[in-house]
C-alpha cells in the first residue's frame, strides 16, 4: 500500500491511493482520524477513572462491527475506482481539461458511464449522464478554490447547452438535489445523502436532462437573463451559440 523513501517518508502506492478513494466513497471515517481520536479519548478517561473499561470496549466493538457490515454491503462501489486504476484507462482515455488542483490534464473516459480521470491522484470525476460533454475554450471555474477547466453539457432535442464544472458537479454544496427540507438536516445526514448521490453518479445511474449546476452557481448567474416564472428557475444564455446568442 505504500513504500519507504529516504528520510523515512512513506509514499502511497497506486493501490493505496485507490483504497483511500474507495474508503472515502463508502465511509470517510475509515480514513479520517476522528474514530481513532474518540477511542484514544475514551482510553484517557479509563486511565483517569472517568469511564468503565468494559463499556468502552463494548461500544468500540459495536462501532467497528457496524462499519464492517456497512462496508461489506457496499464493497461493490469500489469497482469503478479499481477499474479506472488497473485497466490502464490512461491508454484509452484522451486528455480533456485541466484539473484545478494538480493542473494536470484529466483523461476523458467515454464509458459508459462517461467520466474524467486524474491518473496522478487516482481520482474519478463522474460526469452527467444523458447528454454530450465537450471542452469549452480553456475557461476556468470562478468558484473560489476550484479553478477546474470548464466543459459544456448538451442535452435534449433540439440540444440545449449548459456550462459544466466537473469538480463542482461532484460537490455537495452545488448538488441539484439540495432543497429546503435537506437544509434542515444535520451535517452528517447531508454528507450521507451526498455519498449516495455520488455513488449513483459513479455507477452512471443518474440521468441529468437539465442544467447540471444549480441556479445560484456563479457560472449560471453569469449567464442568467431573467427569472422563469413558469418553472421557478431562470432563463440563461446558451453558451454554445455566442456571439449569436439565444
Amino acid at each position: 500500500y505504500a513504500y519507504l523513501e529516504s528520510g523515512r517518508r512513506l509514499v502511497p502506492s497506486k493501490l493505496g491511493l485507490v483504497l483511500v478513494q474507495g474508503y472515502h466513497q463508502i465511509d470517510s471515517t475509515l480514513v479520517l482520524p476522528q474514530v481513532r481520536s474518540d477511542i484514544e479519548d475514551q482510553c484517557n478517561k479509563i486511565a483517569k477513572g472517568l469511564a468503565d473499561k468494559d463499556t468502552v470496549v463494548k461500544k468500540a466493538i459495536e462501532t467497528f462491527a457496524t462499519k464492517f457490515d456497512h462496508f461489506i454491503k457496499n464493497i461493490e462501489k469500489m469497482d469503478l475506482l479499481f477499474g479506472a486504476s488497473f485497466a490502464k484507462l490512461q491508454d484509452v482515455g484522451k486528455p480533456f481539461t485541466r484539473c484545478g488542483i494538480t493542473r494536470r490534464y484529466l483523461q476523458y473516459i467515454p464509458g459508459p458511464p462517461q467520466r474524467l480521470y486524474n491518473k496522478f491522484t487516482e481520482t474519478v470525476y463522474p460526469l452527467p449522464v444523458g447528454g454530450i460533454v465537450r471542452e469549452w475554450t480553456g475557461r476556468k471555474c470562478p468558484v473560489e478554490g476550484c479553478s477546474f477547466e470548464l466543459c459544456t453539457y448538451s442535452v435534449g432535442q433540439p440540444p440545449r447547452t449548459f456550462p459544466l464544472c466537473p469538480n463542482c458537479f461532484n460537490q455537495p454544496e452545488w448538488s441539484l438535489n439540495l432543497d429546503d427540507e435537506e437544509e434542515e438536516k444535520d451535517a452528517l445526514d447531508r454528507e450521507d445523502e451526498h455519498k449516495e448521490r455520488q455513488i449513483r453518479k459513479v455507477a452512471g445511474k443518474q440521468l441529468v436532462l437539465e442544467c447540471p449546476l444549480p441556479d445560484d452557481h456563479p457560472l449560471i448567474e453569469d449567464l442568467t437573463v431573467s427569472p422563469d416564472p413558469d418553472s421557478g428557475g431562470v432563463m440563461i444564455m446558451d453558451p454554445h451559440f455566442g456571439p449569436k446568442w439565444r
